[in-house]
């Protein structure tokens, strides 16, 4: 009865740890807001920024497992090349290290009053930010609340025979003065790791439990390290669920994150038969790194929680070191491995990237881009079709247009899907623009299939100058189109221009309108104005909206 209730503390403890875990990775989520959206910019520059941009945000949010899901969905939507998301995916590594970081500190005094503090702050905070602060307080207080109930009661566990000879199974504390740890025992902690965190979901959980068992005396950090290794590999099943039913690319991405830590598993695990002495102690290179940097003696058996920590720590920057070399060879290879199309535009709008509605911002504005560069595209076929330099079918035309009205919904949804989360005020202030402007484009292509009746009417009473004048126009349309949809995506120089070349349209158009006496013209050059007008409206939202 003793022992059952032992380990109904110990469990309780852990669900305690793993709620603060989440609660405060939620916290940090709402302040990280604009910085997350900021990442994704260094993620698009090269491999080395996406691993920075990687690190930072894991390190912000507290998951690798959240930041290798949101990489799939950048994959996904075609906010990011493999090459790219490998980065991302190699930096999330290092920045999931900092929970293994924190939880090895022992700050059980401060426990109980972040508890305090966060629930006071909750009960009286409003704003968005300054919840998502006492939240991370909160859960931070509660992640070392659990900390400090597991530790505890494992010590009076570890001394109940039955528990202890369980983990005797796996025992990989090197042969007397051989310094080779038992090679079984290695990977039958790996894979109590890997199975571990394949259950719980969550390798900063897992390796917190870890710590939790090294410092209680339960187990060894001979044993720990290996079972660390193990937590590795088995949050990349989080990322393998991800990629389930997406594009080529995203299958990718999750292949090239179990590459990763399988082949640190392998390097690492290899290593173990690197044995050096030094001050007449025999034992890995590893180790023996591991116990330079790191306070205290990990052969003397002081403070093993932190030496656990710090080879998680060692195990995935020394990956990212050796494998960043590699990353245009490892996504040669996963393409290799995973054919198919990469499919970006049809999955701009990704689902996986809703949990993070900076993210998603930025994909519905990627998606009211795509669908603005359609709509310009058929206003320009639609008139040449109907004065007879291009050869486009009505029906061609209204299937188009048809194909804009369908993105204008899934567009609206997909912004009622991003306000049913937690969003700030810079989000709650954009989606309402966003929406303006995706049924701006959508009137646009609308104006495309009055245009091609306007122009037909007048096709066959036109002369050169006004043949002239609409070429000229539409394309001083299509170059405005583009400066808008630069600054749309954060370009400020592109709405600069973009204001300036509306402008210059309006007056051209008014101008034109004022001398002709062609009615047919009139009426073509009475809708080019109003598509003019469409994206004019759009221009003034930009601000708001990137």
């Amino acid at each position: 009865m003793e022992n059952l209730n032992l380990t109904l503390t110990v469990l309780g403890g852990l669900a305690i740890f793993v709620y603060g875990m989440g609660l405060m990775s939620d916290g940090l989520k709402e302040i990280a807001g604009e910085k997350l959206k900021a990442a994704l910019g260094y993620m698009t520059r090269n491999r080395f920024f996406a691993i920075l941009a990687g690190a930072g945000v894991t390190a912000l949010i507290q998951s690798s497992s959240a930041t290798s899901v949101m990489t799939v969905g950048f994959v996904n939507a075609g906010l990011l090349s493999l090459q790219q998301a490998i980065g991302v995916i190699f930096g999330a590594n290092i920045g999931t290290t900092i929970t293994g970081q924190i939880v090895s500190f022992k700050l059980d005094d401060i426990a109980l009053p972040a508890v305090t503090l966060g629930v006071v702050g909750l009960m009286i905070a409003k704003r968005v930010f300054a919840r998502g602060v006492w939240r991370t307080v909160l859960g931070f207080g509660l992640l070392f609340f659990g900390m400090t109930i597991m530790s505890s009661e494992l010590k009076e566990l570890a001394r109940t025979p039955g528990f202890s000879k369980f983990f005797e199974l796996f025992d990989c504390t090197p042969g007397q003065g051989s310094g080779y740890m038992p090679i079984l025992s290695v990977l039958g902690a790996i894979a109590v790791g890997t199975l571990c965190t394949m259950v719980v979901q969550s390798s900063s959980a897992t390796i917190g439990i870890t710590i939790a068992l090294a410092n209680s005396g339960v187990i060894s950090v001979w044993s720990a390290i290996p079972i660390v290794l193990g937590d590795n590999i088995g949050t990349t099943i989080t990322a393998a669920f991800a990629a389930i039913g997406a594009n080529a690319n995203a299958r990718r991405t999750a292949l090239a994150h179990a590459m990763f830590n399988i082949l640190g598993t392998i390097i690492v695990t290899l290593s173990f038969f690197a044995v050096i002495e030094i001050n007449g102690v025999a034992a890995p290179a590893f180790v023996h790194l591991v116990n330079a940097i790191t306070e205290g003696n990990v052969f003397a058996d002081e403070n093993p929680g932190r030496h656990v920590a710090m080879a998680h720590t060692v195990f995935n920057v020394g990956n990212v070191i050796v494998l960043t070399a590699f990353i245009p060879l490892i996504a040669k290879f996963c393409t290799s491995m995973i054919s198919g199309e990469n499919g970006k535009t049809d999955s701009i709008l990704e689902p996986r990237l809703l949990a993070t509605p900076e993210i998603a911002c930025v994909a519905s504005v990627r998606a009211l881009t795509d669908m603005l560069r359609r709509a310009t595209t058929l206003t320009q076929v639609a008139v040449r079709s109907a004065l007879g330099e291009a050869q486009i079918a009505r029906d061609v035309l209204q299937e188009k247009e048809d194909a804009i009205d369908e993105r204008q919904n899934a567009i609206r949804d997909y912004l009622v899907g991003i306000s049913q989360h937690k969003i700030n005020s810079r989000v709650a202030s954009a989606l309402p623009e966003i929406l303006h402007c995706v049924n701006d484009t959508e009137r646009i292509s609308d104006l495309a299939l009055i245009l091609n009746t306007r122009a037909s009417l007048l096709s066959g009473n036109i002369s050169e100058a006004e043949r002239s004048f609409i070429n000229e126009t539409l394309t001083g349309i299509r170059s405005l189109s583009s400066n808008i949809r630069k600054a749309l995506n954060g370009d400020i120089e592109a709405r600069k221009t973009a204001l300036e070349k509306k402008c210059q349209l309006v007056d051209k158009l008014q101008s034109q309108a004022t001398t002709t006496t062609n009615l047919h013209f009139v009426g073509v050059i009475s809708s080019m104005r109003d598509v003019v007008r469409h994206m004019s409206n759009i221009i003034a939202r930009v601000e708001t909206i990137s």
